[in-house]
């Protein structure tokens, strides 16, 4: 063999061969690590996309519940405490004390204000129902010991009996010394009042109960009133009461969406990827029943959210066009307005658990959310509480 046959790599090829072997190792480690963090955020997309079916099917089921026996009634759960199957509040700072309902809560924080979060403020809903599986069905007083009544009042002269059918259910009975939540309502009459069961009583067909909520009692109205002709109507049922109330909560930094249950002090975590809730309510015109709902609020119109309407902001706010809505007081406008809610449209903004640090702008929006390394999916959709329609208030005719 010669000389020039064995002739190897010299030192500037074997330099120029490494460099190049660098230089595709460093793009493909660059390629496999984007393909990764693509993956784990597409991931995470997913997880988010999850999470809002999730808690929509949630609120649509809870929704689609509300006013369970009682339809859209008011329920009378103390003097001066009269709130609706379902409750809506804008926005509300829960920081501060809103008697008779909320309790000044400093556990609670809007989003931080700024240009980033400023408008990411959610709404506060609350439902009630009836759960019918405790179910008692009410019937005229009859003396002790007898069948019930054909006519006459199911309460009798001492304000906390009221009077049950032959065999109903003890499902309400409380354990000893407690009381039982319930809510007593003649849908046909458009009543509901919030008592707290102590006993019932089989074998006379008899509930001893207090009209109230816990320790605040009813002493005004027809809940009030043990000899008011609306105790002589026929229809009245009495079933435990049920309700949820929902809020967005960024106190710890991540906004949390958090649910109160029944007379618990402790708001429970139930997603930490909620970033924002919104409600909008829709109005039917019992005047013209027929007509398109009108939505509240509507940005379109000026139209505000039914918590914030007076008797000053007119057309916007009117009730309807039926006889006998002409409100005495802001308050009584917004009880004639949330009388007649058919339907909810249920925003809700849904972001990844982590971000993106490669993606995060501060001084740009995209789809009208921040650059702050998140990805977020709004899930909007609608729900109609299928026991207003049946129950409650109802137009003129119906």
């Amino acid at each position: 063999m010669s000389r020039g046959e064995s002739r190897g790599f010299t030192l500037l090829e074997v330099m120029i061969a490494s460099a190049i072997g660098v230089i595709v190792l460093g793009i493909g480690l660059v390629a496999g690590m984007q393909m990764q963090r693509r993956a784990i955020f597409e991931e995470q997309t997913m997880v988010a996309q999850s999470t809002g079916r999730a808690v929509k099917d949630l609120l649509a089921s809870d929704v689609a519940r509300a006013g369970m026996g009682m339809g859209n009634a008011p329920i009378t759960f103390s003097d001066g405490d009269s709130r609706f199957a379902i409750q809506v509040w804008n926005e509300l700072d829960m920081t501060t004390a809103h008697a008779p309902v909320f309790a000044a809560d400093p556990s609670f924080e809007f989003p931080p204000s700024g240009p980033l979060y400023g408008d990411m403020r959610s709404d506060v809903l609350q439902l009630h129902w009836g759960d019918t599986r405790t179910l008692v069905n009410m019937a005229p007083c009859a003396p002790a010991g007898n069948p019930p009544a054909a006519t006459g009042p199911i309460r009798t002269g001492n304000s906390s009996t009221f009077c049950t059918a032959l065999g109903s259910p003890t499902s309400l009975q409380p354990p000893n010394g407690q009381t039982t939540p319930a809510i007593l309502v003649n849908p046909q009459g458009s009543v509901a009042c919030h008592i707290e069961v102590s006993q019932v009583q089989s074998a006379s067909n008899r509930i001893n109960a207090n009209p109230g909520r816990a320790n605040n009692s009813i002493t005004t109205g027809a809940c009030g009133d043990a000899g008011h002709t609306d105790w002589r109507k026929e229809g009245w049922l009495t079933m435990g009461t049920v309700s949820a109330t929902y809020r967005v909560n960024w106190a710890s930094g991540i906004p949390t969406l958090e649910y109160l249950a029944p007379g618990a002090a402790t708001w429970v975590p139930i997603s930490r990827d909620v970033e924002r809730l919104k409600i909008r309510q829709a109005v039917i015109n019992f005047g013209a029943p027929n007509d398109p709902y009108r939505w509240f609020p509507d940005d379109s119109v000026s139209r505000p959210s039914i918590d914030t309407c007076t008797r000053a902001m007119g057309a916007v706010c009117v009730a309807d066009t039926s006889a006998g809505t002409n409100p005495g007081s802001d308050a009584e406008l917004r009880d004639l307005l949330r009388e007649r809610v058919r339907e909810l449209e249920i925003s809700l903004v849904i972001r990844t658990p982590r971000s993106d640090p490669s993606i995060v702008n501060p001084y740009q929006r995209e789809e009208g959310f921040p650059l702050d390394g998140f990805k977020r999916r709004t899930f909007t959709f609608r729900v109609t509480p299928r026991n207003f329609v049946s129950a409650g208030k109802q137009p003129t005719g119906t």
